[in-house]
This record gives C-alpha cells, sequence and structure tokens, in this order.
C-alpha cells in the first residue's frame, strides 16, 4: 500500500503498536505491584517519590504527574500512609504537606525499580541508532499531545522552551539546547530533566 493511504495504515499500525507495548507494560505494573501488596497506582506514587525533587513530593502533583484526580492520589498516599510506607512532613507555609518515603517505603522502591526490566532487556537488544531514533519519534509524540491538552505533564526536551529543533546537519545530533548551549544527540534526549521550563 502506497501513498496518503498507506501512510494513514501505517499510522495506525504504529499507534496499535504503541498500544500493544503499553498493555504490557500495564501488566508488568500490575504483576510488580500486587507483589508487594499494592496497587499500580500506589506503586507509581512510591517510585515517583523515591526519584522526584522534594517540590514536587506532594499530592497534587503526583495527581498531575500521573493524570489522576487529587482525591484519587489522596486515597493512594493514605494507603500507602497506613501501610508506614511514607509519611507527611510539614512544609514551612503550613498549608501543605511534602511525602517522605520511610526506611521501608525506600527499601520497597528499590525492589520495584526493577519492574519494567523485560521491556528495557528488549529494548538493549536493537542497535543503538534505532533506540535513539525511537526514543527522539516519541517525544515528539508526546510534545504534539501535550499541546494538545492530551498529556497534562511532560518535562521532556521537545516540550522545553531551551530546546532548539533541526539546528544542526549532523542527523545523530539535530537539535540543539540553549540552556547548556550545545548540540543534543539524540541518545541524550531527556524525559523528564530537571532543568525544564515549558515552551511557550
Amino acid at each position: 500500500m502506497t501513498g496518503s493511504h498507506g501512510e494513514a495504515d501505517l499510522d495506525r499500525r504504529v499507534a496499535d503498536a504503541i498500544e500493544r507495548l503499553g498493555n504490557g507494560l500495564r501488566s508488568l505494573s500490575q504483576r510488580s505491584a500486587r507483589g508487594h501488596g499494592l496497587s499500580p497506582l500506589q506503586q507509581q506514587a512510591v517510585l515517583a517519590l523515591s526519584r522526584q525533587p522534594e517540590a514536587r513530593c506532594e499530592v497534587n502533583a503526583l495527581a498531575a504527574e500521573f493524570d489522576v484526580t487529587t482525591p484519587t492520589m489522596s486515597d493512594a498516599v493514605g494507603a500507602l500512609e497506613r501501610k508506614e510506607l511514607l509519611t507527611r512532613s510539614p512544609i514551612p507555609d503550613g498549608r501543605r504537606r511534602r511525602l517522605v518515603l520511610t526506611a521501608r517505603g525506600e527499601e520497597v522502591a528499590r525492589e520495584l525499580a526493577a519492574w519494567d526490566e523485560q521491556v528495557v532487556t528488549s529494548l538493549g537488544k536493537l542497535p543503538t541508532s534505532d533506540r535513539a531514533t525511537t526514543l527522539h519519534t516519541l517525544l515528539q509524540v508526546i510534545a504534539d499531545l501535550q499541546r494538545q491538552g492530551v498529556v497534562s505533564v511532560a518535562r521532556t526536551c521537545t516540550t522545553c522552551r531551551f530546546f532548539s529543533p533541526d539546528k544542526h546537519s549532523d542527523p545523530s545530533a539535530p537539535h540543539h539546547c540553549e540552556l547548556l548551549r550545545t548540540p543534543l544527540p539524540l541518545t541524550d534526549l531527556r524525559t523528564d530533566c530537571p532543568e525544564h521550563q515549558p515552551a511557550a
């Protein structure tokens, strides 16, 4: 199949492949979470709290991160608190609470860290150039979906105000980071950059 119809069919098949991959990741997440007596959302919260800066360790921030309502995230956090995996620590403004993993919570986070290892291992079998192109493609799709309001939180290179696309002729490093003042190899594109500032 060629022409625009063939391209549309290709787009649908790529979307179908991403959906199947998502189903596989969901299955791995559920299996890992169940093994620790958690729900998938509780597992996501534990892992996020073990990796994120303190400023994002609050119920509202986690709710936005995982596209759930604040009450839903509050329920998940309450369950983790009852399981003694986290505590709530007052923030100086006196109104909000920072979520902090307990020693047991940190231990569980380490045990959960490899929940997606099968996918990572499968990706590792592919050539580096294929992985870099795939990352680049997915980040471009994520950026477009964020502009449409489908994805609410994306701290990727492609959604950052410092990202200058197609500034260099090198196909392996076509973009530029204005913050770092350096070309961006496709292999170095970030999915969660601590210096990220949303593009206008």
